[in-house]
């Protein structure tokens, strides 16, 4: 594992250090450059640790100035109209009709007394933090009645964009003959919009741990870029980067641009750029590269619950990939095996930051997410040929049966309330076995050789 003393992983370090910093001190111009100075200064000494120190400091600095100067924690004005969408319809409580709905700052929970329509709104109310830190929005009669309801000739060019590109892959599966159930479906799947989907999948598949398998992720997006990156082999050499960078990032806007979306992209983007300049790039140095881009355009992303899990889930599997590299398979279990090993350090790797936000940890996750595995990517190939043939007929009772079962699982879920202290102890706790699997393994293979 070449990262534990790499220059990247520790600028990562200083520079979440500084976004965090950011919250309790506000540097001023002059202390960056006294921490800048005295790091040039240091050079000129042997003192390694000292010029470590000093540069961490001047990293750190810099990281929580550019913080505050750029992404102001001033929230909105609330005069200030907004945009935003009512993505689905979740549930009641005893009072309220809970929906799920998105604006720029990403997704949150509505709680009306009375109906709301799935569409676009205008409103001047903005979200504020409720339960467990989530983003939430009380609304009644009278707060509704000042909702301007959007059409498509009063939509933004890429909101009219996206939603029209919807609406025809929906209208497309249609007349390939599939129903209106498995539409709503991969609308979810591929296209990233839980508008049409059926209220008791959507259930289901957040009460067995599954929800991750309908939010447009890695997995998604690196199926779609194989297509994309097949599709352009009947291009000319020289337009075939090209071609696949463009339909990468239209992709990423028509899935609605979220945290685990614009992680996939940059991550993509990055390899490309190696390619291009001849430059090898491994997976660490993909993962850490798009990590940092991502804090330095959007520092406020440390405290998304969304990119904690993408990128834990990612870290996870290129961990237990590592480990796996370590030992000679047979091919014929090799890839089964790859795959158990990424659902099983993607669940472990994100089970304490689960436990934390939403304090309960389903016990089908992980068996779901291994079997899911192989499925999904032939899923998704199912429905993107069917955008040009009519297989609805032929697809619809697998499809149907394979969703309908998955509603008929009891889910067996286990209540766990930890802290953030606590969760801090266990992610200290794995990277101390990581370490000490690593030093092992490291010195079996020197044995060995």
């Amino acid at each position: 594992m070449q990262t534990p003393a790499h220059f990247s992983v520790r600028l990562l370090i200083y520079w979440i250090s500084g976004i965090l910093l950011s919250n309790y001190y506000a540097p001023s111009i002059s202390i960056l450059l006294i921490a800048f100075c005295s790091w040039i200064l240091s050079t000129h000494y042997n003192s390694v640790y000292l010029e470590e120190f000093l540069l961490g400091c001047s990293i750190l600095i810099l990281s929580a100035h550019l913080t505050l100067t750029f992404h102001s924690k001033e929230e909105t004005p609330a005069e200030v109209p907004l945009i935003i969408f009512i993505e689905s319809f979740e549930g009641k409580t005893s009072k309220y009709l809970r929906y799920q709905a998105q604006w720029r700052g990403g997704y949150f929970k509505i709680y009306s007394k009375e109906p709301i329509d799935n569409a676009y709104y205008l409103v001047k109310e903005l979200p504020k933090k409720g339960f467990n830190d989530q983003l939430v929005l009380f609304v009644n009669h009278n707060k509704l009645a000042d909702w301007q309801k959007l059409n498509e000739t009063t939509f933004h060019f890429p909101i009219r964009w996206v939603d029209l590109l919807r609406n025809s892959a929906s209208k497309q599966w249609g007349k390939m003959k599939f129903s209106p159930f498995l539409v709503g479906f991969y609308r979810a799947l591929i296209l990233g919009d839980r508008s049409m989907l059926a209220p008791e999948i959507k259930t289901a598949f957040r009460q067995l741990g599954l929800a991750h398998i309908l939010a447009i992720s890695g997995m998604h997006f690196g199926l779609c870029y194989l297509l994309f990156n097949g599709i352009s082999l009947l291009l000319p050499f020289k337009l075939r980067r090209g071609f696949r960078v463009m339909l990468s990032m239209s992709y990423a806007v028509i899935t609605g641009l979220g945290v685990s979306v614009i992680r996939a992209l940059i991550f993509i983007l990055i390899y490309e750029l190696g390619i291009a300049l001849k430059r090898p790039i491994d997976r660490w140095q993909l993962f850490i590269a798009t990590a940092l881009i991502c804090l330095m355009l959007q520092p406020d992303w440390i405290y998304d619950v969304g990119f904690q899990l993408s990128f834990t889930a990612v870290l996870g599997i290129f961990v237990g990939l590592y480990f796996l590299d370590y030992f000679e398979l047979p091919r014929l279990f090799k890839q089964p095996i790859q795959l158990v090993t990424i659902s099983f350090s993607a669940q472990l790797a994100v089970s304490p930051i689960l436990a934390f936000y939403f304090e309960e940890l389903s016990l089908h996750a992980l068996p779901l997410s291994i079997i899911a595995s192989p499925i999904i990517p032939i899923v998704m190939i199912i429905g993107g040929v069917g955008l040009f043939l009519p297989i609805g007929s032929i697809t619809n009772p697998l499809l149907t049966g394979l969703l309908e079962h998955l509603t008929h699982v009891t889910p067996r879920r286990v209540q766990i309330c930890i802290d953030l202290p606590e969760v801090i102890s266990l992610y200290l706790m794995l990277g101390l076995l990581v370490y000490i699997a690593h030093k092992a393994l490291h010195k079996r293979r020197k044995k060995k050789y």
